[in-house]
């Protein structure tokens, strides 16, 4: 018996010692993946001896060029990372989808959406009920101070908490919400990170995009990526401050904020523009308008119902006002109760932005941003910008963190990072302001940030699995390629001197970084570093609506007006000068065309069968033989039906009939992307978002795949990575998946 029991307790120990070992050992898979990391670029400067540890792991491990989804979109080629399955499956096959019953375009990767706050409607009524329940319980607690018989304490108790009650239900009901904001995660497919943490393991997922909002786990931490808006529901918006009138943000597809300031020196008074208030007036002006079913009625219900909120004072959008006091030397900022001063070049710390909805909200769960400012010049004009305003870590009205106050932990360890997906700022370069050198600074800051969160995390040693993603190699990449390519339209030799070894510099970084990570997660993890895309060079830009019209397949009406994000994501108003009677399709996204198809689109007009395959012939034959008359060379490799994509199990109804794969030094144009056109059906690109992958043909932009562990090299793509990492994992390989092991 007693030999019994020590076997028994020495098994108990080994048992606990395990599991403290399996807690303790380190990571067993680390995966660090880079956006839009090339597979030309690393070979060439691996090879020159300018990234040493991705050379080592070559030597000790695995190398070779990884095929991205198609199309090589960022979302698209990460959802199938994360789930090993092809885009159709996913549903995450562009960037932008559209609607066939009215032709809109929406974000792919996720929807703005909204939910009930407690009781909705009953707010008040609960409320108030609550505040009276709670004054006659404290009535009755007095009145026994007070000899009178109990039906007159009831009585009077009642009388006196309806009293109170009543009124402090009305207040309550107009200081809560009826309905909150809340976002739909489109993508389909279960991923590796959810087998492994059902599984029991321990699991960390830093930054990968399409994880908005962010994704419960049993047994992990989550910080969403790419998806996460500004706050005020964008990508991103950055704001540009200046006393010069005449300026103008060139074409502006990327809905730059400008604001004029009314002087160049002294005490000027100007704001920074908010959030829009959505529980408080959008959807009042929803939920009002919602049972009308005629459009013009209820445009009109809508006005004069915002007319009613306007007169009540509620705000439409909450700005906050902002003094600058500008000298010839810089300029002092005063927002929100917080002062920075600034010399020319000088970028601000962190400035907390406090958005006030109401005494209720901004006590209890106060909206709260944050910001940095540079101020770029005081002469000739005084130029001020600030970067999107990200949700402070504290704030998630939607989490971007799993559990929602993990944002708040980091952020109390490592200082305050940026939360919005899209983090590196490209729009402002592409518009006309701040040049390469915002980016530049704007890149360093931010991926050293992530930096810091990865060496902490890694070296904490208390996660099976880890998983982040870097995004700075695809925006350096996106702005500053046409200093690398002499082809380039706006090619300068001598910004070129400046800025191409800023390329150099970023995949340096990306390499610095593999490093850490590899001495972080120990010899006995596998590690894999991988990129979802490479880049092609972007010269020259197709539009296809333009190709569509000229070929008789697209009937428009009048000039079409140039589109920009502001339409996307407010106005809702696109293709407003299309005859779809007389339209065959339409191109939207990057790459996609979708068939005017009657029984599918609000005004289809090409019947399925036989005039369905003729239009899809028509346009393959001719875009894959259109040739580019001012260099002679072809625009469009191919063009893909989605059944030559996808095979079975996609929605005919989502995914584009056609997809069409641009040739190295091409791509769609801005205005294709929005569903516009051009005058010319393919023109220079005149942006300095100079380089790019989106509507390439996979196989000219190769990612890269590297790994400690010997990999099979027989053409690994995106997909094959989720049951790779799985069974790495010791964890069985679900079936049905697109990808393979490459173990």
């Amino acid at each position: 018996m007693m030999r019994s029991a020590v076997v028994r307790a020495l098994t108990v120990a080994a048992t606990v010692a395990g599991a403290a070992a399996w807690a303790g050992d380190g990571p067993k898979v680390v995966v660090i993946g880079f956006d839009g990391a090339d597979a030309r670029l690393t070979e060439a400067w691996m090879n020159a001896g300018e990234l040493p540890n991705l050379a080592r792991l070559r030597d000790e491990g695995t190398y070779s060029p990884l095929a991205p989804t198609n199309p090589p979109q960022t979302p698209v080629s990460w959802s199938s990372f994360a789930t090993g399955l092809n885009p159709g499956k996913t549903e995450i096959f562009d960037f932008l989808k559209r609607d066939p019953a009215n032709y809109l375009p929406d974000f792919a990767l996720n929807s703005p959406a909204k939910k009930p706050f407690a009781f909705g409607e009953r707010n008040g009524m609960v409320a108030g009920i609550a505040v009276g329940a709670a004054a006659f319980l404290v009535l009755v607690g007095i009145s026994l101070l007070v000899p009178i018989p109990w039906i007159w304490r009831v009585a009077g108790a009642l009388a006196l908490a309806a009293a109170v009650g009543w009124p402090a239900g009305q207040a309550l009901a107009r200081v809560l919400p009826v309905e909150v904001p809340d976002a739909v995660n489109h993508r389909k497919g279960r991923t590796f990170w959810e087998i492994a943490s059902e599984a029991g393991m321990q699991v960390r997922v830093v930054r990968v995009p399409a994880t908005f909002p962010a994704e419960p786990m049993a047994n992990g931490t989550m910080l969403s990526g790419l998806g996460v808006p500004d706050m005020r529901e964008r990508v991103g918006t950055p704001a540009y401050y200046t006393s010069d009138a005449g300026f103008r943000p060139g074409d502006n597809e990327f809905s730059l904020e400008l604001i004029p300031l009314p002087a160049r020196r002294g005490k000027i008074q100007t704001r920074i523009i908010g959030p829009r208030n959505l529980p408080f007036y959008e959807y009042v002006v929803e939920r009002r308008t919602a049972g009308v079913a005629d459009p013009r009625q209820r445009r009109d219900l809508a006005r004069k119902v915002r007319e009613e909120l306007d007169a009540d004072g509620v705000e439409r959008r909450i700005d906050l006002p902002m003094t600058l006091e500008a000298t010839d030397s810089g300029v002092t900022l005063t927002v929100s109760g917080q002062t920075r001063s600034l010399r020319v070049g000088e970028w601000s710390d962190w400035v907390v932005l406090d958005f006030p909805v109401n005494w209720l909200v901004d006590r209890a769960k106060p909206l709260r941003g944050m910001t940095r400012f540079k101020l770029l010049a005081v002469e000739p004009e005084l130029e001020l910008y600030h970067q999107p305003i990200n949700f402070h870590p504290d704030c998630h009205p939607i989490a971007f963190s799993w559990p929602p106050e993990y944002a708040s932990k980091l952020a109390e360890r490592f200082g305050l990072f940026k939360t919005i997906g899209w983090a590196i700022d490209t729009w402002s370069p592409s518009s006309g302001v701040g040049g390469d050198e915002l980016l530049v600074e704007d890149a360093t800051y931010t991926v050293n940030m992530y930096q810091k969160i990865m060496e902490g995390l890694l070296g904490d040693r208390d996660a099976d699995l880890y998983v982040q993603i870097f995004y700075f190699t695809d925006r350096i990449a996106h702005i500053l390629w046409r200093h690398l390519d002499e082809g380039h339209p706006l090619y300068d030799p001598e910004q070129a001197r400046r800025y191409a070894p800023e390329v150099l510099k970023a995949y340096k970084k990306m390499d610095e970084i593999v490093g850490r990570a590899r001495e972080l997660a120990g010899p006995d993890a596998t590690l894999i570093v991988c990129s979802d895309h490479g880049f092609s060079s972007f010269r020259r830009g197709v539009n296809l609506n333009t190709w569509l019209i000229r070929n008789g397949l697209m009937t428009v009406k009048g000039e079409g007006e140039v589109k920009t994000l502001e339409d996307l994501f407010l106005t809702g108003e696109m293709f407003e000068n299309v005859d779809w009677s007389r339209t065959k399709a339409y191109a939207l996204g990057l790459g996609g065309i979708y068939v005017n198809l009657v029984g599918r689109e609000r005004n289809g007009v090409v019947m399925p069968g036989a005039e369905y395959q003729e239009v899809v012939r028509q346009i393959r034959a001719g875009l894959e033989g259109m040739v580019d008359e001012a260099t002679g060379d072809r625009p469009v490799t191919r063009v893909w039906t989605r059944d030559e994509m996808y095979g079975e199990g996609y929605d005919p109804d989502l995914i584009p009939d056609l997809r069409v794969g641009n040739a190295l030094n091409y791509r769609v144009s801005w205005q294709t992307t929005l569903g516009g056109g051009g005058r010319e059906i393919v023109e220079d690109n005149l942006k300095p978002w100079s380089a790019d992958h989106c509507s390439n043909d996979p196989e000219v932009v190769p990612g890269i795949l590297f790994s400690n562990r010997k990999l099979s090299e027989a053409g690994p793509q995106m997909t094959d990575l989720m049951p790779t990492i799985l069974d790495a994992l010791g964890l069985p390989v679900p079936p049905g998946l697109d990808g393979r092991s490459l173990l």
